[in-house]
């Protein structure tokens, strides 16, 4: 029979090697076994540790299901909902994500911010912006940044 202290010894050990792939920021595959006098465990636990970043920033009339843009466009009519996806890639806690659409480089339209805490893989965020009335026509850019940090723009018209 194994003691105890030596079960809780080896799992201490297992948990500090799962931290610390996990402290390096790599995508591993981990197995964990634990070996005891009633038999032997085995875990395998997938870790996506990649660091989030912005992928892609897809801009359209509306987004599906998926939250993506089917179909992108950067030009739209005086009534159109602008949507913007935000496609990103990883892993975080807590991450914010903000759009800033601006008219004419200098009018600030709206500004908003929403928090996202993805396990890692693909993650699609959306955002959008309408008005009641008609647009101004004009040259409108929608910024996203990514923690503070701009991540990229695209450029719209409404015509």
């Amino acid at each position: 029979m194994i003691p105890i202290t030596s079960r809780v010894t080896a799992l201490a050990s297992a948990l500090f090697v799962f931290g610390a792939l996990a402290a390096c920021n790599k995508k591993d595959d981990t197995t964990l076994t634990d070996t005891t006098s009633l038999g032997t465990t085995t875990a395998t636990v997938a870790l996506d540790t990649t660091p989030i970043r912005v992928s892609d920033i897809q801009v359209g009339k509306g987004v599906g299901s998926d939250k993506k843009v089917a179909d992108q466009t950067t030009s739209f009519g005086v009534r159109d909902t602008m949507y913007v996806a935000v496609i990103t890639d990883g892993a975080a806690k807590d991450a914010k994500l903000t759009t800033k659409w601006t008219y004419n480089d200098k009018q600030v339209v709206k500004e908003s911010t929403q928090t996202i805490s993805p396990t890692g893989g693909t993650t699609a965020t959306e955002f959008h912006i309408d008005k009641k009335s008609a647009w101004p026509k004009g040259k409108y850019k929608v910024e996203v940044m990514l923690n503070g940090m701009s991540a990229g723009t695209k450029d719209l018209e409404v015509k």
